[in-house]
This record gives structure tokens, sequence and C-alpha cells, in this order.
């Protein structure tokens, strides 16, 4: 099939699954967002794992309420699209704090950067095999 045939559109934030891989996804800058409002975490941790995993353990793609006030929400349809049944294998979160790519409790969380008029960085994801899917990822964040 050609590259366009195999497009997958969704709402924001969606889960969608390729090839027997779960990935979520949103453009909402959640990671920021928790990070502004956290007053407490343990000394020494990973912070941006530590703010992943609130989103896997919530199950949910924007476990911050009140929301910041630049994120309107559309309350109908939150419970409908902002929830996760199962934990996905693949969660992307694109956000303005460092990029980055983790394990975080057994799922690939990438934080791609920005990508704005020809600087940033982006990513390349590569799933290679049929086991654990942490251990079949293989992804690259490209600076410009």
């Amino acid at each position: 099939k050609q590259w366009y045939q195999r497009r997958v559109r969704g709402s924001d934030p969606c889960l969608v699954e390729v090839e027997g891989v779960s990935i979520a996804l949103t453009s909402s800058d959640i990671l920021f967002h928790l990070s502004s409002e956290e007053i407490s975490h343990p000394p020494g941790s990973d912070r941006m794992g530590r703010l992943a995993g609130h989103l896997l353990h919530q199950r949910n793609f924007y476990p911050l309420h009140p929301p910041a006030e630049e994120i309107n929400i559309d309350y109908p349809y939150f419970n409908k699209h902002c929830f996760f049944d199962t934990k996905p294998d693949i969660l992307l979160l694109p956000s303005d704090l460092r990029y980055f790519v983790k394990n975080v409790q057994d799922t690939v969380v990438i934080n791609p950067g920005k990508l704005a008029k020809g600087s940033g960085t982006y990513f390349r994801l590569n799933v290679r095999g049929s086991g654990k899917i942490t251990d079949s990822v293989v992804a690259n964040v490209v600076k410009i």
C-alpha cells in the first residue's frame, strides 16, 4: 500500500493500534502542566518518568484538575476520549520540556520535544519483533 492509504486519523487525544502495537498520543503538554503543579516528590527520583507515570497510573491523558488556563476541555467528551482502558505499549507526549525516551511501567514513553520552523527535535520509531514491547522498540530523538 501507498503511505497515504495507511494513514490513521483520530481525535486528540487518541489511542490507535498499528499491527498489534497500541499507541496513545496527545498534543497537550501535560508533562509541563504537571511539572508546574507538582509540590512534593521523592529526592533523587526520575522526574520525567514520575510525571509520565501519573498518566499511566490514572489511565488518563490529562490527570490534572482543574486544567491549565490554556487548555480547553470539552467535558461532555472528556470521559469518552481522555481515559484509556488498557495501558498502551507506546505513549507519545510532546512537551516543551527536554526530549526523552523512557521505559515507564513497561510502556515506552516518548517526548519528541517540539519541531517548529526548521529547528527543534522529532523522533524515529521502529518496532522490531513480537516480544516485550520495551525490548522491541528502537526510538531515536533527532535534533535539527
